[in-house]
């Protein structure tokens, strides 16, 4: 008998921290591009899935400190594309500086294994 291959869910682990960063870097992110470009019917669907993503990220409790979150292929790539534009903006507004750098490249680490999820 043929085994079946099936095709893996996209699973995120994160922790207490993680969490807290994503919804900050959706939030921001999707405050600024609702401010900084005219509305599309594809960037509307993009961020109604980081909308979506959001809602699902703040529904955690709070005393969870480590979780294995699942996500949709829509919402990798929304979130891809979420934490790319998050890093480009931090990197026009805020002044270089060794943290700045060491915490664009952490969140840059997520994302890289994001795209590999793809």
């Amino acid at each position: 008998m043929r085994k079946l291959q099936l095709n893996p869910v996209p699973t995120l682990a994160l922790s207490f921290h993680d969490l807290m960063a994503l919804r900050g870097i959706i939030r921001a992110y999707i405050t600024y591009t609702h401010r900084a470009s005219k509305p599309t019917p594809a960037r509307q669907d993009h961020l109604e899935v980081l909308e979506g993503l959001y809602t699902r990220l703040t529904s955690v409790p709070a005393n969870v400190s480590d979780i294995a979150f699942l996500l949709s292929i829509a919402e990798v790539a929304a979130l891809s594309g979420a934490i790319k534009g998050f890093c480009a903006f931090v990197r026009s507004k805020v002044p270089p500086s060794q943290e700045r750098d060491e915490i664009l490249q952490d969140i840059e680490r997520m994302r890289e294994f994001l795209l590999q999820m793809l």
